[in-house]
């Protein structure tokens, strides 16, 4: 994970650990917000290596069962879930066929892209054009989009007919919709406005009406509580990775 991990700001753990913190769960809560905290006064190497071990730690940890982490650690096997394990798991249930070969960082990257263009698809016409014209897209191209391509949407497509900027738009909004839902709207809108106060450049201009959207599954839909952290911190890696990742192209 440490391609994908170096990539985080301070501001992205303290936002994850927003997501993970649970008076319920066994990851080490205390020890992250200190990691945090020490990352926010000094971004050094040391600091940085400390918080990913921790890090990658607690997602693993929250992506296996009690029981098998628990048996890993006395049988002296790795403890946790396999991070790719976990990312096939999240696929699965978000129902996104992705191509799940490659770095850490690609199968995040394409996941949270090919999620997000399947629930777009989903959405209802109306919510679709409304979604393209909150992100700048003019009326009347928005309806000629959505009737030329009859309900059938890729990545590629988005692009060529619109730019880089709204598709990239688009991703962000559906994936913290999803966020929102699984975590809550009150949760969800303190880590935004914190988000939106450290970051504008990258997310002021999502609002609240992205809680809104009509996505094809509720929170009631997964099984288990480890889903309710693994999904939302799968999604904002992914999110991470392409913002770096598009700051270079």
């Amino acid at each position: 994970m440490k391609e994908l991990l170096s990539i985080l700001t301070p501001t992205d753990y303290r936002f994850l650990l927003g997501v993970m913190e649970s008076p319920v769960n066994q990851t080490n809560d205390a020890r992250f917000a200190e990691l945090v905290s020490a990352l926010e006064m000094d971004d050094s190497e040391d600091t940085r290596a400390a918080i990913e071990a921790q890090f990658e730690e607690d997602v693993r940890y929250v992506g296996s069962s009690e029981i098998m982490y628990v048996f890993r650690s006395l049988t002296g096997e790795e403890r946790g879930a396999p991070f790719q394990s976990i990312v096939r798991d999240v696929a699965r249930s978000l129902k996104v066929d992705a191509n799940l070969l490659g770095s850490d960082r690609e199968v995040v990257e394409r996941l949270a892209e090919g999620y997000a263009t399947q629930q777009f698809a989903d959405l209802p016409p109306d919510e679709q054009q409304k979604l393209l014209e909150d992100l700048g897209v003019e009326e009347e191209k928005a309806k000629a989009f959505l009737a030329r391509s009859a309900g059938v949407f890729a990545l590629p497509m988005l692009i060529e007919a619109f730019n880089l900027v709204v598709v990239q738009g688009l991703i962000k909004t559906i994936i913290f919709g999803t966020i929102a839902k699984i975590i809550g709207s009150q949760l969800a809108g303190r880590l935004f406005a914190f988000l939106v106060a450290r970051m504008p450049w990258w997310v002021s201009w999502i609002g609240p009406a992205a809680w809104t959207l009509s996505l094809g599954w509720t929170a009631f839909d997964l099984q288990g509580s480890a889903k309710r952290k693994t999904i939302p911190i799968v999604l904002y890696l992914g999110l991470c990775s392409l913002r770096e990742r598009h700051k270079t192209d």
